[in-house]
């Protein structure tokens, strides 16, 4: 016990700001409370293990809500519940930070016991998962020190559906231990869940026995372990003791907390204006294509959490400034950096996770498409992800989503089943084919023009298929006549399990020169369709010609990313443009020889994808698709070359316009050029869904669009 521990304020503490806060006065126990610890202890086992926390996330109660036992190891459960009329979780969030830097903070929460709390690294910030705090306090007449070491939700069990919506519920998890031996002995939980009265908490402490253990590995360490969870460390009271400090604590800050967090809560969210040193490399990193436009944001937002985001777009609505979003970075077009608006980072809402039993997945807008296809790999399952590494699901599920496998799972955003959205005016909401369907319907295919923040996808996953495999031809660039022929004949007869794409640049394989690769992907659920996927390329007509011909091989996962991103490195400039066609062969090879001749250096490169799609089979926003899709891609490292280069891909798209049915907002160049990429229907019935939901024009829609 520190020699400067005291309870109750010391003189200097009555001139903190909060102390008018301080109330020695503690309130009665609620009845329910004082016939749980007459009651007390119940038999062993009628508290769940802490292995088990995560029953904490079903609805409703447990039979026993408030008491203790005492299990046949030694250890001590116990279980309080607190109600909070007038509280929200998010003032427990923010007060769990907030209250370890200072003492006098501190003592607030329990006049009658608290003594003295740091945070161990010394820091004064509202951030409290990750940090350690340093706390003496009484239990019962028994002074007790602790080294509270929080740590993530999901670290404890609990999944990112659960906590990660703060508006709805809070999982304050920590490791109890010693505050100077390398001993730690319990653990603690705190669900604060909302109610229709304010919130409610459900503390939960697993103390002592086989909770003991040492804070090193090893043999040694091991023995020591179980050396200590046989001694008997908790008083027998302990039980008791606990549940009514919690009890005690609870009610007593519960009563002013809603004050003292519109005092000093203030804004948490983390906000970069353009003044800080920082705020030029935030916008490097937060954006893929390093040809970035002259304009800023006047500030940017970092939110963590659904009130964080809240707070941002108040700000906004507040300031008269409009909002634009970013989740990965990869907008060809850099549709987020718009000036003097406000710019909001979605990159820590980076959680997932995988329901195999119900065939489900949730995850945040800032999860790369490629972390969240290999975790479903290693279970058996699937997702049409996109193509390359590191493209994160929020713009790529709004704007539609061509992934693996896509011509026969169609686009990425008919699996999304479900979107916990942000609106404009900062509610919390959920789309889905029942709830808001309004709001389902636009989000799917808006793209860089949707309006709200969509915070959570809920996915609806697919067996992984079983047969899986790539073949390769490539061609030199003097029959580039024969291959685009061959590909557009070819069309409508590849099977939908084959993915058939040609890639060409001037150096295929950055080895070969000039020249085309044709790839097929082929993701087959049957041996009988996994054959007549190879027999497309096995059969072709012009595979004589190939320098290289590819048997059927699966390089997995991993590998296929590696070598798709080989042709979009980081850090470079990017100049895009695309078209959706289904224009005869002839009147197309005039502009692919003007391609092949005209092509900057590698890695640029023309995409030709044959689709061939069949009826969209979702009623949703996104509706132009086609044939054949081409996209050109340019890319140089030099800014000095930006004048060489810039115009390359929107020049030689605008004069294909002719032949063109519109665009895909995925590799799209609407800053530099104005093309349809929804149906004049569904563009109408979005616009009227947009008045409907931003009225005020909160959130910026697309380059060139009011």
């Amino acid at each position: 016990m520190s020699a400067s521990s005291q309870l109750g304020y010391l003189p200097g503490d009555f001139a903190a700001p909060h102390a008018a806060y301080y109330d020695e006065t503690i309130a009665a126990l609620r009845a329910e409370t004082l016939a749980a610890l007459a009651a007390s202890p119940f038999p062993a086992g009628a508290l769940p293990p802490f292995g088990a926390a995560a029953y904490l996330e079903a609805p409703g109660y447990t039979s026993l809500e408030t008491g203790y036992t005492r299990e046949a190891g030694g250890g001590i459960h116990v279980a309080v519940l607190t109600p909070m009329p007038g509280v929200t979780p998010r003032m427990w969030d923010w007060w769990f930070g907030w209250h370890g830097s200072s003492s006098s903070r501190y003592k607030l929460w329990h006049p009658q016991a608290h003594l003295s709390a740091r945070w161990e690294d010394g820091q004064d910030h509202p951030g409290y998962v990750g940090r350690t705090s340093l706390i003496e306090e009484y239990i019962g007449d028994q002074a007790f020190s602790a080294a509270i070491q929080f740590r993530h939700p999901e670290a404890c069990g609990f999944s990112f559906a659960a906590a990660g919506d703060p508006g709805e519920a809070v999982y304050i998890c920590a490791r109890l231990g010693h505050p100077s031996l390398p001993v730690d002995f319990g653990w603690l939980v705190h669900q604060v869940r909302r109610t229709a009265q304010g919130a409610e908490m459900r503390s939960r402490f697993w103390m002592g026995g086989p909770y003991i253990q040492v804070r090193q590995e090893g043999l040694l360490a091991g023995a020591v372990s179980a050396l200590l969870q046989r001694l008997p460390v908790m008083a027998p009271g302990f039980g008791a003791d606990m549940l009514r400090h919690c009890a005690e604590e609870m009610t007593h800050l519960a009563a002013f907390l809603p004050a003292l967090y519109a005092e000093f809560g203030g804004e948490t969210c983390r906000m970069i204006l353009p003044e800080q040193p920082d705020f030029e490399a935030v916008i490097q990193e937060a954006t893929f294509n390093k040809w970035l436009p002259s304009h800023r944001p006047c500030r940017i937002f970092v939110p963590e959490t659904v009130d964080e985001v809240a707070q941002a777009l108040r700000y906004a609505r507040e300031a008269g400034k409009k909002v634009s979003i970013c989740s990965g970075g990869h907008s060809f077009s850099t549709n987020h950096l718009r000036p003097d608006s406000v710019l909001i980072l979605m990159k820590h809402f980076s959680r997932y996770r995988i329901d195999a039993e119900r065939m489900t997945a949730t995850a945040g807008p800032g999860v790369g498409g490629s972390q969240l296809m290999l975790a479903l790999y290693e279970q058996g399952l699937f997702f049409p992800a996109g193509h390359c590494k590191g493209v994160c699901i929020g713009g790529y599920l709004l704007q539609g989503g061509y992934g693996w496998n896509g011509r026969k799972l169609g686009l990425a955003c008919e699996s999304v089943t479900g979107l916990d959205i942000v609106t404009a005016q900062g509610e919390l909401v959920h789309a889905s084919a029942s709830e808001n369907p309004d709001l389902f319907w636009a989000a799917r295919g808006s793209g860089p023009g949707f309006f709200g923040v969509v915070v959570r996808f809920h996915l609806r996953l697919h067996p992984l298929p079983p047969y899986r495999a790539i073949m390769a031809h490539e061609f030199p660039i003097r029959h580039l006549e024969a291959v685009f022929r061959w590909a557009w004949e070819a069309g409508p007869g590849i099977p939908k399990a084959v993915e058939f794409q040609m890639l060409m640049s001037k150096n295929m394989l950055n080895l070969l020169g000039p020249g085309i690769e044709a790839v097929a992907p082929i993701f087959a659920d049957t041996r009988d369709e996994f054959e007549d996927a190879m027999a497309f390329m096995k059969n072709s007509p012009i595979r004589h010609k190939a320098l290289i011909a590819t048997p059927a091989f699966d390089p997995g996962i991993e590998r296929l990313y590696a070598s798709v991103m080989a042709h979009y490195p980081e850090n470079a400039h990017w100049s895009v443009d695309n078209m959706w066609t289904h224009a005869s062969i002839e009147d197309l090879l005039p502009f692919l020889h003007e391609m092949a001749e005209t092509m900057p250096p590698p890695p640029s490169h023309a995409l030709w994808l044959n689709w061939h799609p069949g009826q969209l089979s979702a009623d949703m926003a996104y509706s132009n698709e086609d044939q054949i899709y081409l996209a050109l891609y340019a890319n140089w490292k030099n800014p000095a070359d930006t004048a060489a280069y810039g115009s390359w891909a929107p020049e030689l798209m605008g004069r294909m316009a002719h032949l063109s049915t519109g665009i895909q907002l995925a590799d799209e160049g609407l800053h530099r050029r104005q093309a349809r990429f929804l149906s004049p229907a569904h563009f109408a019935r979005l616009q009227a869904i947009r008045a409907q939901w931003d009225p005020q024009g909160l959130f910026h829609s697309w380059h060139g669009h009011a």
